[in-house]
């Protein structure tokens, strides 16, 4: 394995209408500037890299910005993703529909996901209207998907979700598999499940340590993207660790596309989650004395645990 993004994903902003128990973004007015967007996405499409995607903070708070480079990713031929979202940050109908239209002509084709659980306490009667407009305007049953943060409050979470289905008129399926849908005849609504990791605020919502070892080593899931947050830096994943200096390769205000690979190569630690892997990196440490206080499934946390607390010189010895 090595490090090589497959998708530039962009958080144009840190501000969010809401104030999610779970969520470890800092809340911030900071806002992406647009120039060295645009041109660090023209450097990734030289690259070789091919998709695009947004999320938050809340990225319709963001328009004007997620629509610029919307288009240039269009001129580009790029594809796009996914819009994380959570479908309440409208004030009415009116703003809804205008800002989706924003969206349509500006070429975007990609899907837009919802995030749906108890901890995302939104108006579900706002959810219903973007889920039946955004339907409608791109004429796509499948347009919008749910993403459901699931590990804690899991019979809060399912409870939404049926009422989400309700207020539908649609039915919510095979909820314990990975095949889990909210379907009517006009709807097809994937519900993806994210494993929480009790980073930050979520730290008393879930023990970490649950007695399995993570089977995921090269952050398959949420690595392997140039994550650029609001104030340019960049990370190499989109994971619950991205707070960490450690992860930053850089920023889209000094350092191009290819100027990042290069960075990447002097990220010790990058360097060592994208080639031998997490479990190669614990055993290590293990060797050498680090004693963790239990065993966890999420490779996030224990990316983020290794970067918190392992001391400095005792983690650089382990380092490819």
């Amino acid at each position: 394995m090595r490090f090589y993004p497959e998708e530039v994903l962009f958080c144009p902003t840190a501000a969010c209408n809401l104030r999610c128990a779970h969520c470890v973004t800092p809340k911030s007015p900071a806002l992406l500037s647009a120039r060295p967007a645009v041109r660090f996405l023209r450097g990734c499409r030289k690259l070789g890299i091919e998709r695009v995607g947004f999320t938050g903070g809340e990225p319709f708070l963001a328009l004007g910005l997620v629509c610029r480079i919307t288009r240039e990713a269009v001129r580009a031929g790029m594809v796009f993703d996914r819009i994380m979202t959570n479908a309440s940050w409208f004030k009415d109908t009116g703003e809804l529909r205008s800002s989706l239209r924003r969206l349509f002509e500006a070429g975007y084709d990609g899907s837009i996901c919802v995030s749906v659980d108890a901890f995302h306490r939104q108006d579900l009667k706002k959810a219903v209207l973007f889920i039946k407009e955004a339907a409608s305007l791109w004429n796509r049953r499948d347009m919008v998907s749910v993403a459901s943060v699931t590990g804690a409050e899991d019979a809060r979470t399912k409870q939404k979700l049926k009422k989400l289905a309700r207020m539908l008129k649609a039915r919510l399926t095979a909820y314990n598999t990975g095949h889990c849908r909210i379907k009517s005849n006009g709807l097809f609504v994937r519900v993806n499940r994210i494993d929480l990791s009790p980073v930050g605020k979520a730290r008393r919502l879930k023990d970490p340590w649950g007695g399995r070892w993570f089977r995921e080593d090269f952050c398959r899931g949420p690595g392997n993207v140039f994550f650029v947050m609001p104030d340019g830096s960049v990370k190499p994943c989109c994971g619950y660790a991205t707070e960490r200096p450690e992860l930053t390769i850089g920023n889209i205000k000094r350092d191009t596309a290819r100027g990042l690979m290069k960075n990447v190569r002097a990220n010790r630690f990058v360097l060592t989650v994208f080639g031998s892997g997490l479990s190669a990196l614990r055993k290590r440490l293990e060797a050498r004395g680090t004693r963790f206080p239990g065993k966890t499934t999420s490779h996030c946390y224990f990316c983020h645990y290794v970067l918190a607390k392992i001391p400095k010189r005792a983690l650089e010895k382990c380092l490819d």
